[in-house]
């Protein structure tokens, strides 16, 4: 198995429980980040997995660190000082109304790591994978200019990069953020995107994505809300080959679901181990998109499964294709 890296924000997830956040006095709380949600689900596939972030020098600092023990992730690497932990409450959404998020992240630890916290040769030593998502690249200044160095010393050192767009309006607008996930994605060998996403940051066609940037696989992934308890997914997963593009297309699917946070990060984790491990293209996707639904039936931002229960649910799947 693979040593993965990743970077980004953990964040402790305040679920109201009585519906809105506006009328609840009760909230559930656990952990939660993308990267660290990716790199938890990995874990459980067998690899080595470290991540790098910034908490805070208190008990919530400590809680997380264990919340990622739990997943035997490394956290040598994390920074920790000063008392501020970002934070997002959550409300669940009925038929006629959605979801919401509320962000209080502005001024956390994470927002002010910068390119001086850290010594790059130590971080990347025997790394093979390094994951990040555009959510890093949105929080602060300094973040941002971490980021890129982290992607740009990975390529320099022939670590394989995985990026995921997962733009988030709330975070910054479009035009702020197209230059630099465009440049994100410059870096990626494995781009993990939306239809809307290529639409809308890249403004080119899948197959030109191969002619325009250096990535060796471009994962799309699409998700429709049917109705508060059911969605459907559809992807198209291409990779470049000697022999030209290969692509499979998993098609529009319904699936039931009881928690809509964490989805797209156990589907990174899941397609990003299938990759590494060298799968085809159509059975990689077919364990990403079980995964993905598994994720939606488990409570909390963290995926923990078997490989052999991934796979089982991934096999139906590929019989009802």
């Amino acid at each position: 198995m693979k040593k993965i890296l990743a970077f980004g924000e953990i964040m402790m997830r305040l679920h109201a429980s009585s519906g809105r956040i506006c009328d609840s006095t009760v909230f559930d709380a656990c952990y939660g980040g993308t990267e660290a949600n990716v790199l938890a689900c990995m874990s459980g596939l067998g690899h080595s997995c470290k991540y790098l972030t910034g908490l805070p020098d208190t008990e919530l600092g400590q809680a997380v660190v264990r919340h990622l023990h739990r997943f035997n992730i490394d956290t040598s690497d994390v920074l920790t000082r000063g008392d501020v932990l970002g934070m997002y409450f959550v409300e669940d959404g009925t038929a006629s109304r959605g979801s919401n998020v509320l962000y209080l992240r502005k001024y956390s630890e994470f927002t002010r790591l910068s390119e001086k916290d850290f010594d790059f040769d130590k971080i990347f030593k025997d790394v093979e994978l390094f994951h990040v998502s555009g959510i890093s690249f949105a929080l602060s200044d300094s973040s941002r200019a971490l980021a890129h160095r982290l992607c740009k010393e990975a390529r320099l050192r022939g670590v394989k990069v995985s990026f995921d767009f997962n733009y988030r309006v709330k975070l910054w607008s479009v035009e702020e953020a197209r230059k630099h996930l465009v440049e994100a994605a410059s870096y990626a060998d494995i781009l993990l995107a939306s239809t809307l996403d290529l639409d809308t940051f890249l403004q080119m066609s899948d197959s030109e994505v191969f002619d325009r940037l250096p990535c060796k696989y471009l994962i799309l992934r699409d998700r429709k809300v049917l109705s508060a308890t059911e969605h459907s997914v559809q992807v198209k997963a291409l990779a470049k080959t000697a022999n030209g593009l290969e692509n499979y297309v998993f098609k529009q699917t319904p699936f039931p679901v009881s928690e809509k946070i964490g989805g797209g990060d156990a589907f990174d984790g899941c397609m990003l181990h299938a990759l590494l491990a060298g799968y085809d293209l159509r059975k990689a996707t077919l364990f990403g998109v079980a995964g993905f639904m598994l994720k939606h039936r488990q409570a909390g931002d963290t995926f923990t499964a078997s490989e052999r229960e991934i796979h089982k649910l991934a096999n139906l799947l590929g019989e009802q294709q």
